[in-house]
């Protein structure tokens, strides 16, 4: 039987970038291409429901180690639960000279390592390090692995983006830059500076008016939908829900801007989403998205939690047509030349290529 590689993650029903970044390799075939076997580690649901699901992940892994069927274990990885979960599961491949990936997609994951003393630091770091290779999605997170442990093999690998055959999925450009949405996709939560976003919100109405902020997904909800009752924002503020598959489609081609005010990020695929939709970006200096926007060229950054900045850069792009055509059209190209999906995954597919010729050099 041909060995396989086993890529361990979430399960498909969990909400969150990991999720979407393998759905997109599924859907690209890259499973079948690179012989992947999946096995989710994780649910959403109870706490019985975890433990049942990271047994059952075990003893899949271990099975298949032990009939000799894994050429590489290929684990994506979050902070808290998630690290110690995969961490265990690469150890247990290791002990059987299997090659490991960690592929590191927390964009907090520096103040998960030091932030629990010096053994769970020293931990973070021996697996860093004993992985055959560290995947992380940025420069700024490869300076910080570099840093952090530096035996590490680090190397740098953008999530993958479906990019639509034209900007705006189908629609017309003109009615996208004049649809007056601007769009929120992810966790409603502090950190991912949702409620940033409502206070910005707040002073915006009072300079521009008929224009409509969408927002998309799940978490605090309940405090957010309170929080647009108290600033008086209920006649121009549209809660969603999770938002996935096709209409979160319709709502990228539909969007005149993109924001995302988080406090810290690895590479949000909402973002380059986004990008790959022509819709133009407002989006924080954090983790990696430095590396994924060009400041006032692909779109616009602003410091997290600078609620003037903030608002101003919705004045900026809602009252001008060419400013939002221009970042989003050059975002777009952006994606196409360094994000694509098919340019990710060829890179994806010679980077375990060379694991798997490394490994067997190292048997011979």
């Amino acid at each position: 039987m041909a060995k396989t590689v086993l890529m361990l993650g979430t399960s498909p029903s969990v909400k969150g970038g990991i999720t979407a970044v393998v759905a997109t390799l599924r859907g690209a075939g890259f499973f079948d291409r690179a012989r992947v076997r999946y096995i989710d580690t994780h649910v959403e649901t109870g706490g019985l429901d975890k433990i049942l699901q990271f047994g059952r992940a075990l003893m899949r892994t271990l099975g298949a180690l032990l009939r000799g069927q894994v050429t590489l274990v290929h684990a994506h990885v979050s902070s808290g639960a998630s690290f110690w979960r995969k961490s265990m599961l690469l150890a247990i491949a290791r002990t059987f000279r299997v090659p490991t990936i960690f592929h590191l997609h927390s964009g907090a994951f520096d103040s998960f390592a030091s932030r629990g003393g010096s053994l769970r630091a020293a931990v973070v770091r021996y697996t860093l390090e004993r992985s055959s290779v560290v995947i992380v999605l940025s420069n700024r997170w490869s300076e910080w692995v570099h840093t952090f442990a530096p035996a590490a093999n680090v190397r740098v690998l953008p999530n993958p983006v479906n990019v639509p055959h034209r900007a705006g999925g189908g629609s017309e450009p003109d009615k996208k830059t004049s649809s007056k949405r601007v769009l929120y996709l992810g966790l409603v939560s502090e950190a991912k500076g949702t409620f940033d976003l409502l206070r910005a919100w707040q002073h915006f109405s009072q300079d521009v008016s008929g224009w409509r902020l969408v927002i998309g997904g799940y978490g605090e909800t309940d405090r957010m939908i309170s929080e647009v009752q108290r600033l008086g924002l209920a006649d121009s503020v549209d809660f969603l829900g999770w938002v996935a598959g096709s209409d979160k489609e319709r709502e990228l081609a539909h969007a005149s801007i993109f924001v995302l005010p988080s406090y810290n990020e690895g590479m949000p695929v909402s973002i380059l989403e986004a990008m790959a939709y022509g819709t133009p970006v407002i989006a924080t200096a954090v983790g990696g998205i430095p590396d994924m926007i060009r400041p006032e060229a692909d779109g616009i950054l602003v410091p997290p939690g600078d609620i003037p900045k903030l608002a101003g850069a919705l004045v900026r792009l809602a009252t001008s047509r060419e400013l939002r055509h221009r970042l989003g059209s050059s975002g777009r190209e952006l994606v196409i030349d360094r994000y694509s999906t098919e340019k990710i995954l060829d890179r994806l597919a010679s980077l375990y290529a060379e694991i798997d010729k490394n490994s067997a050099q190292r048997r011979s």
